[in-house]
């Protein structure tokens, strides 16, 4: 039990969109030389996690608990995984970056019972899967390695050009001086040093270069939910938790909904609320009561916006591109050409890039709306 309500934390922790275009400029215009491929290994759960209500995720999340123990114990994993992971590495000579990640190392049982919805917002310990004393070095290879043989993952692979190189390489360098990795926070935005969860990291690698338009991305590879305010509980803590720029999130509607920048959340109240009980059983409902903070509006006086990149949505949408994508000529999805491959028994799907200019704005000056483009000025 102990070890289920800690991988219970860290589930808790893994739109309209743009009219600009894709940059892509045209090679007779000086598309530069590719120099290097970086790829993102998209790690689903054992079994797929039901986001229906808090206490159907918790409940899915043990079946897949077991399901993982078997995959490592029949040699197709060397992790259990058992919400999924995201793993980037990008090849590029001095601009390389070796296989890594965000990940934990380990959060509070006693916090996983008794904090509901807030766990999806606790700041856990976390470290780089490369860090050889705090990550998971050896076996992160060992993971991949066993993976791709068994086909339990899939390969997202981007071909560069040696500025993306250094764009990506000098955010990952700075993400690890600042040591934003220490935070393992399913509400932290990568991009702005916060932390991360393991897929938020990933995404945000991803979305820093511009390889990808984020208001084509977050829609496709995020959960978004808006979390009723009964259902937040921080048990022997100080009342609230703290602001992270994926505090965001599209209703059923189409709206969008932003947290005010810089306010940390307060929990219901410092009473318990323990995992399987009945107010789990929806993300939102009468018992919600408004937040103390003047000036929210709408939904939001009761339900705090929260968007997590999920490792399940991003495998199964590259998994749908492969499926559709031959070998000889490119499907297109997010409005950029894919081919596919296989690289063992996995599948990957592949983006000829190198034509693409990394972003230029600071990594922090994205704009606040996760369903924007990050490089879309703010009205």
């Amino acid at each position: 039990m102990p070890r289920m309500l800690r991988l219970a934390t860290l589930v808790f922790a893994g739109c309209a969109t743009s009219t600009a275009p894709a940059i892509e400029p045209d090679a007779a215009a000086g598309c530069p030389a590719a120099a290097g491929t970086l790829t993102v290994y998209a790690i689903p759960p054992p079994v797929p996690l039901d986001w229906s209500t808090p206490n159907a995720l918790l409940r899915s999340v043990q079946a897949s608990r077991q399901a993982g123990a078997n995959l490592v114990a029949t040699g197709q994993a060397a992790i259990t995984h058992s919400i999924g992971h995201v793993n980037i590495e990008l090849q590029c000579g001095e601009w390389s970056i070796p296989l890594t990640g965000q990940t934990d190392q380990g959060g509070n049982d006693w916090d996983a019972v008794t904090d509901g919805a807030g766990l999806l917002l606790r700041d856990s310990p976390g470290a780089m899967d490369d860090m050889a004393t705090i990550g998971d070095r050896d076996e992160t290879i060992a993971d991949v390695q066993a993976r791709e043989a068994s086909g339990k993952l899939t390969r997202i692979s981007f071909a560069v050009n040696e500025a993306m190189c250094k764009r990506l390489k000098s955010f990952v360098d700075k993400y690890v001086a600042a040591r934003a990795y220490t935070h393992y926070d399913g509400a932290f935005r990568a991009r702005r040093l916060e932390g991360a969860g393991c897929a938020i990291f990933g995404a945000g690698v991803i979305d820093v270069g511009g390889l990808l338009r984020r208001s084509l991305m977050t829609p496709a590879w995020a959960r978004s939910e808006m979390i009723g305010s009964a259902r937040i509980a921080d048990f022997l803590g100080d009342g609230k938790y703290t602001y992270g720029g994926n505090l965001v999130a599209r209703d059923e509607r189409g709206n969008h909904w932003l947290w005010p920048q810089g306010v940390d959340v307060p929990a219901s109240s410092s009473t318990p609320v323990w995992v399987f009980s009945s107010v789990l059983d929806a993300w939102s409902g009468p018992e919600d009561a408004p937040f103390p903070i003047d000036g929210l509006a709408g939904e939001m006086r009761t339900k705090l916006p929260f968007t997590i990149y999920d490792p399940e949505l991003m495998a199964a949408w590259a998994e749908h591109v492969w499926a559709a994508a031959p070998t000889t000529a490119p499907t297109t999805a997010m409005d950029v050409p894919w081919t596919a491959a296989t690289v063992g028994n996995a599948h990957e799907v592949r983006y000829d890039a190198h034509c693409v200019m990394p972003q230029t704005i600071a990594f922090d000056a994205d704009n606040d709306d996760l369903f924007e483009d990050s490089d879309k000025l703010a009205p």
